[in-house]
């Protein structure tokens, strides 16, 4: 499990930052090819939706520790307002409406970018000319 904060001076008091909610962002590090790009898609996600990515938690898709049970630890820590999820798939055995329970969810649904086509071509004609010697 890694759980951290995202970016910052941690030394800002709340007076100084307003009333900006804050949220954590939750990914499961199995579903997650594309790390930075999740990571960077939840901070904007937050910021589209009024909020500050205050904390990003990673698990595994090991259950324990549970999930919704560390989410909400985590939660009570940070006092954040919300939850952006990933996928709603990283939440295992469909704990979403558990979660929607306890707290604001904001599901993030945009899947990372897939290769340019040229970069894919490439590595087939490679791949090609390795197998003709």
């Amino acid at each position: 499990m890694t759980v951290h904060e995202t970016g910052g001076d941690t030394r800002i008091s709340p007076q100084i930052l307003g009333a900006q909610p804050t949220a954590i962002g939750y990914l499961r590090t199995d579903l997650c090819g594309h790390r930075g790009f999740v990571t960077a898609h939840l901070r904007l996600t937050a910021i589209a939706h009024g909020y500050r990515l205050r904390w990003l938690v990673e698990l595994p898709a090991d259950p324990s520790p549970d999930h919704l049970t560390t989410l909400h630890a985590t939660l009570e820590r940070t006092g954040a307002d919300a939850v952006i999820v990933a996928a709603p798939t990283h939440l295992p055995n469909g704990q979403l409406p558990a979660l929607r329970a306890m707290t604001s969810v904001i599901v993030d649904t945009i899947a990372p970018p897939e290769p340019p086509r040229r970069s894919i071509r490439l590595r087939s004609l490679l791949r090609r000319d390795r197998r003709q010697r």
